[in-house]
């Protein structure tokens, strides 16, 4: 996969390097030079330029990129440069990183993929402090939705997985027993060491 990173600060460079180790062909833009030395270590082509530049965009191969993943520090960059993939250059896979979540509503008017380090990182710290961990993170209809498993308490022992739901609040989507995973039918009930796999939207 052909993948243009714009930005190359922590995250920046953790994704590209992620991104080629798996085999990808990255191209990394970043505006700040200096900010460029966090990729010395990177098999990838790095371009030092404004990424909402167009004749900058296609020198990186925007033309025939499979995704663009606007991860920079400014959220306001990273809709324009968003918003140019998709509009003027027609790239369908388009991820951009945003701090504010009040600008995710904006990003999703004009049908961008958002991901927001704030509530990403508020929402685990929530999970960490009633015990759950963090398993996997799905789009379903638009939103991001996170897989985390916790594990029953003895006094739960004996429940329905339906009830389980109405006194935390949250949809019990399976069990982990034994190292098995299994369905949260209707009539399912905890056992002693069970793990609950539970479903939000982020």
């Amino acid at each position: 996969m052909q993948v243009i990173v714009i930005g190359c600060g922590k995250v920046g460079s953790s994704l590209a390097r992620q991104l080629v180790e798996a085999g990808n062909d990255v191209v990394i833009i970043e505006s700040d030079r200096n900010l460029l030395t966090n990729a010395d270590d990177i098999d990838c082509i790095k371009i030092n330029g404004i990424p909402i530049d167009k004749d900058v965009l296609k020198s990186a191969g925007i033309e025939t990129a499979d995704a663009v993943c606007a991860v920079t520090s400014d959220d306001n960059m990273n809709i324009m440069t968003s918003q140019v993939a998709r509009e003027i250059f027609k790239v369908q896979n388009v991820v951009a990183r945003i701090f504010n979540p009040g600008s995710r509503e904006l990003f999703e008017e004009f049908g961008l993929e958002t991901i927001c380090s704030t509530s990403l990182t508020v929402d685990a710290i929530l999970r960490t402090l009633s015990g759950e961990e963090e398993e996997e993170i799905h789009m379903l209809g638009g939103e991001d939705m996170v897989l985390t498993t916790v594990a029953a308490e003895p006094s739960e022992t004996g429940m329905a997985v339906e009830e389980y739901s109405g006194v935390h609040g949250k949809h019990v989507l399976g069990l982990v027993r034994n190292g098995r995973r299994i369905l949260a039918m209707p009539g399912v009930r905890i056992e002693k060491g069970d793990r609950v796999i539970l479903a939000a939207l982020l």
